[in-house]
């Protein structure tokens, strides 16, 4: 399991944006394991990272989502972190610690994105460098037009299942993304 300070060293803050972390004092009331909030305090979140996700809200909103959207108290278990690309709610869930997304042109369905939150962090490490590889191998505009060779993509399926088993299964988060990828 990567650990906050490996995500820290890991992730290129000169290259990629920098790391949004939540102060650990400010989450000592939340519901959350001692590993979430050390890993959210210490290794934190990508402002922006790919694939087009947007963290840049989540030190000042780090809240159950029905606090911020006009939504059913029946989605009280759901904090939070981001968006994606398509402005869906990225949460963390409050009892188990998944990270999904709230589909909102599907009526907030949830949807799978990782386990854990270090899942989550190393499943984006790899999409970035994923990337990288794209960009050596195609030039500069690779991943823009999507032109990215088959054996990377399948590279880093076979890696996003190793973090995470469950992350590529078809309908999550990283399965589709992966899906896109061969289009």
């Amino acid at each position: 399991m990567l650990l906050p300070e490996e995500f820290n060293r890991s992730w290129d803050v000169n290259k990629n944006g920098p790391l949004l972390t939540f102060p650990y004092d400010d989450l000592v009331e939340t519901p959350f394991s001692e590993g979430f909030k050390k890993f959210i305090s210490l290794g934190g979140l990508p402002e922006s990272p790919p694939p087009y996700l947007d963290f840049t809200s989540f030190p000042a909103s780090f809240k159950p989502i029905t606090s911020i959207f006009d939504v059913s108290e029946g989605f009280q278990k759901y904090w939070l972190l981001g968006s994606t690309g398509s402005g869906d709610p990225i949460c963390i869930i409050e009892n188990n610690e998944r990270i999904v997304y709230l589909d909102n042109g599907n009526e907030y369905k949830e949807v799978f994105i990782n386990s854990s939150i270090n899942q989550f962090a190393e499943c984006i490490l790899l999409f970035s460098e994923m990337i990288d590889k794209a960009i050596h191998i195609n030039g500069e505009d690779a991943f823009i037009d999507n032109d990215i060779p088959e054996y990377v993509i399948e590279w880093l399926k076979e890696e996003l299942k190793r973090v995470d088993s469950n992350c590529t299964r078809e309908g999550s988060f990283w399965g589709t993304e992966i899906e896109n990828l061969y289009e």
